[in-house]
Parts: structure tokens; sequence; C-alpha cells
């Protein structure tokens, strides 16, 4: 399930190329469930959250967590964290975030 605390946002990336933003949960909310949530995104962009989604293994009380998610020809950068609740998306293009940020959104559920 799929819940926004806020409109998705796309924006330049930190280092350079373009990040898609979802603000997700409280800050500091250890229990936010981005694991769920990017499994989820998988789904709604057509992906195998199994063999699309690359994430590190669990740690309890995990923050800062990098990871990949496929989506047709490209490599999304995956990034959340707890401390600030939030998840990005990241890639060089623009416009694969636009079309995902239209899949995402039809999946979303109201917070």
């Amino acid at each position: 399930m799929i819940q926004l605390r806020s409109p998705l946002k796309i924006e330049p990336g930190p280092q350079g190329g373009w990040q898609l933003i979802l603000l997700v949960g409280d800050t500091f909310d250890y229990t936010t469930p981005f694991r769920a949530m990017l499994g989820d995104i998988a789904e709604a962009l057509g992906r195998d959250r199994q063999n699309d989604l690359q994430l590190p293994p669990y740690e309890k009380g995990e923050d800062f967590v990098e990871g990949t998610l496929r989506f047709g020809n490209a490599s999304l950068r995956v990034y959340y964290e707890h401390s600030l609740s939030f998840l990005a998306l990241m890639c060089d293009s623009e416009d694969t975030l636009r079309d995902v940020a239209d899949r995402i959104e039809r999946s979303v559920q109201p917070a």
C-alpha cells in the first residue's frame, strides 16, 4: 500500500540527474514500511519485486538505505531514510521519472 503525505515531486538531483521524492510518514518513525512500499511501487511499475528491486539485507534500526529498481531499460537509484521520512527514486531522465510518477499516482491510497 503506497500512502503519501504530500504530492509527488520531481526535482533536480543533488548529484545530477533527477529525483522523484515521496514523503510518506512522520520523521524518525522507524515503523514506516519503506521496503513494503518499494515492493508495491515495483508492482505498480509492472516489475517483479523479487527480481527487479535490489536492496541490502534488512538491519534493525536501518536508515539511509540505498538500492536499485529496474524499470524498462532504466535502472532507478533508490534511497530512503527514516530520519526525514522520505523515499527518492533517481535517474538521469526526467521523462522516465514522470512516467514512474504517473504509474505510482494511479496506485496511491489516500492517507
